[in-house]
């Protein structure tokens, strides 16, 4: 017994040491590791023409009615000198046909002619929409000999260009914008639109915009002018931007603005005060009138007064005595649309008549007292420069300025009050050098 122990201890010292041992070596420097890891060879060059006697596949066949490939599939060939297949494609039923491409493996059955040009040919034509060719496969063995046998050829054909939309329809006079809207086409390949735009029905007919999706079916062409005429058409594209036949041709016109209204004139006119008046626009949508003030030399015309649509008259209480103004008027519809002015008036605003005489006692000022607007005197000032005196208030039409000296040039304003102290606006300045004695 103890001889066998010995024997056994022994047996298990060397397992443990050859474990060890192995457990120190390096996996890359086993040979066997090494030839499991280095790279595969590089598939044998096949024959430029074909040269085994051996079968072509069974059963194979293209499918149609893909979008720009075509997919193929075949029995394969279950023996030892089968390597792999060779596809083939061609313009038409007898050729030529060309190398496509090489699928390795006997067991493999499926292949798929995406269009792209391969290195054995590259050459190759890229499949559109609607293209038709025709296909056929052969066998080669493993030193890259191809069957001189083909199998039977078959035709295929890429999907067809999306349908059009249908039911095209334009919704016209919008203020500066058109919206169009149409139906889906039943067409699985379809995945957006492209909307075509043209100033007139024969075309040219310009890309206007691209749209993402089956379902989306309406779109807004805006900042358009008023009053404008567009056609418009649509088409549909595929996944690979392939584009079908256009739409049916379908019109739309704008909203136009408002017309410029009619009729502006001045009714009444007191100091400080105009009274204007027009007649009334014949669209049933303005929701106001503007109307606007030119003064000599502005740059702009100012709104004076926002009116409703149902009055036709308003009032520019804000212009200088024996100032010269314009009026225009404008038109404003529900849409914010505005029309084009009016005819432009000019008025010469109500003053004071404020005139000046030297005689040999002063000054003699006279002007318009209007006591029938409810005034009962006036101030008198004498200006210069940027500083004002004031001389008097007289109730009455005129005044003598006594201190007036004889060579001396003077500037005199005038403002009318009301008895509650309320002025109007000064009058224009009147200027005279008086005379020397």
């Amino acid at each position: 017994m103890p001889g066998a122990a010995a024997r056994s201890l022994a047996v298990c010292g060397l397992a443990v040491a050859a474990i060890g041992c192995a457990a120190t070596l390096d996996i890359a420097d086993r040979p066997w590791d090494r030839w499991w890891r280095s790279p595969a060879p590089p598939p044998t060059p096949l024959e430029e023409v074909p040269s085994a006697e051996i079968p072509p596949p069974e059963g194979f066949h293209p499918e149609s009615g893909q979008l720009r490939t075509v997919p193929m599939k075949w029995e394969p060939r279950l023996t030892s000198d089968v390597a792999g297949y060779v596809i083939e494609r061609g313009p038409a039923r007898k050729g030529p046909f060309r190398r496509l491409d090489r699928v390795e493996g006997r067991l493999t059955m499926f292949y798929v002619d995406r269009g792209d040009a391969t290195a054995s040919d590259s050459d190759a034509p890229v499949l559109d929409d609607g293209a038709t060719f025709f296909y056929r496969i052969r066998s080669y063995t493993p030193k890259g000999r191809v069957s001189v046998a083909a199998s039977v050829i078959h035709p295929a054909t890429t999907a067809q260009p999306p349908e059009p939309p249908a039911g095209l329809r334009a919704y016209s006079h919008q203020p500066r914008q058109v919206s169009l809207s149409w139906r889906a086409p039943q067409d699985a390949t379809a995945a957006g639109y492209v909307v075509y735009r043209s100033p007139s029905s024969g075309g040219p007919f310009e890309p206007l915009a691209q749209l993402e999706g089956r379902h989306t079916t309406v779109y807004v062409d805006s900042k358009l002018g008023d009053l404008r005429v567009f056609y418009y058409q649509v088409t549909t594209r595929n996944a690979l931007g392939g584009e079908g036949s256009p739409s049916e041709t379908v019109r739309a016109v704008t909203k136009p603005e408002p017309l410029p209204p009619i009729g502006l004139r001045i009714v009444e006119q007191r100091l400080g005060a105009n009274r204007l008046m027009w007649e009334p626009n014949v669209e049933t949508d303005i929701t106001e009138y503007r109307l606007l003030r030119i003064r000599e030399g502005a740059d702009a015309p100012e709104v004076v007064a926002l009116v409703p649509p149902d009055a036709t008259t308003a009032e520019d209480d804000a212009v200088a005595a024996g100032e010269r103004v314009a009026y225009a008027l404008v038109g404003v519809d529900s849409d914010g649309l505005q029309s084009a002015s009016s005819e432009v008036i000019g008025v010469e605003c109500e003053g004071y008549g404020l005139s000046a005489r030297g005689e040999s006692d002063g000054v003699h000022l006279r002007w318009n007292p209007r006591t029938e607007e409810g005034f009962h005197g006036a101030r008198v000032l004498r200006t210069r420069w940027f500083t004002s005196q004031e001389l008097a208030f007289v109730p009455s039409d005129s005044y003598v300025d006594g201190d007036a000296r004889p060579g001396k040039h003077y500037r005199y304003v005038v403002i009318l009050e009301r008895p509650d102290s309320t002025r109007a606006p000064p009058s224009l300045p009147v200027e005279i050098e008086v005379p020397r004695r």
